[in-house]
């Protein structure tokens, strides 16, 4: 998306230090731990607080960035939300919930990994997750976020993936991007074309040459929804106008090429596509 885009950032090989993979610089903490393993409490969000724009200006993004571990291996755990999401006290907890899991899994992993790993192994004894949310769309009714996802698991290198949601205020409940359409089916009938027309144009400044069939699926038209993370986005601020794939490496090229994040307008067919309870949520530019 163009408009208040997620932005990416090629990762780069780690060589023995999970620190190298490091590609965000993390805002001010609002948790923070000693690296003791303690989960840290989210900020307190004002339970009273019901998502109109008054409240907005008293929200505060949340982040938990931790760091344990030394030169013989390092854990290091980032989590983080926008404060439009903090407003919305059901939201807040829903990713609340989730940041708790994923540490809980991701320490697991890395305590577990220094008795069971050769000590003289630093990538074999080290982990790190982050996950970084953001606003793609704030509308009325409807906040559609993405994050993108990097895990590292002791290997030569970490790896990228997205996330999605859109929240509806009035409904009081989340939805998947993807899921406020007929069928992944539906989507790719109708923007597949699109779809590979950019995705060529965007492969093509980055290797500086023409893009030419071969079956191979790094130069090939690839199906949008089954290689991507659907989001939904608003250049007008009234409702969803784009439609966005957040397509990770090795989806669609060599892991040096990093992600790709192809955008394409709603059309009147990519309209029909969406579900009647949520057509009103869309318009064709």
């Amino acid at each position: 998306m163009r408009v208040n885009s997620i932005k990416f950032v090629t990762l780069v090989a780690c060589a023995l230090f999970l620190s190298a993979c490091n590609t965000a610089s993390a805002p001010p903490t609002d948790a923070t731990t000693d690296g003791s393993g303690s989960d840290p409490v989210a900020a307190p969000v004002n339970a009273a607080s019901t998502g109109a724009p008054e409240n907005a200006a008293r929200a505060e993004p949340f982040v938990q960035n931790e760091t344990a571990g030394g030169d013989n291996g390092r854990f290091e755990f980032t989590y983080s939300w926008p404060a439009a999401v903090s407003v919305i006290p059901a939201l807040a907890a829903r990713l609340d919930a989730e940041r708790k899991a994923a540490y809980a899994k991701w320490r697991g992993e890395w305590d577990q990994a220094q008795g069971d790993s050769p000590p003289d192994c630093v990538p074999c004894r080290s982990r790190g997750y982050e996950k970084e949310w953001k606003v793609v769309a704030d509308l009325p009714r409807w906040l559609s976020l993405s994050a993108s996802v990097y895990s590292y698991t002791g290997r030569a290198h970490g790896g990228t993936v997205f996330d999605a949601l859109v929240w509806d205020r009035e409904g009081g409940k989340w939805v998947k991007p993807v899921d406020m359409f007929r069928s992944p089916g539906a989507i790719d009938e109708v923007t597949q074309a699109a779809f590979c027309r950019e995705l060529d144009k965007m492969r093509e400044r980055r290797r500086g040459t023409k893009v030419v069939r071969s079956g191979d699926p790094f130069n090939d038209c690839i199906a949008p929804v089954a290689n991507s993370t659907v989001i939904v986005g608003s250049a007008s601020g009234r409702a969803f106008d784009r439609i966005g794939f957040l397509v990770p490496a090795y989806n669609a090229g060599p892991y040096a090429e990093g992600p790709y994040d192809i955008t394409v307008p709603v059309t009147p067919a990519l309209l029909d596509a969406v579900r009647p309870e949520y057509r009103r949520a869309f318009q064709v530019p």
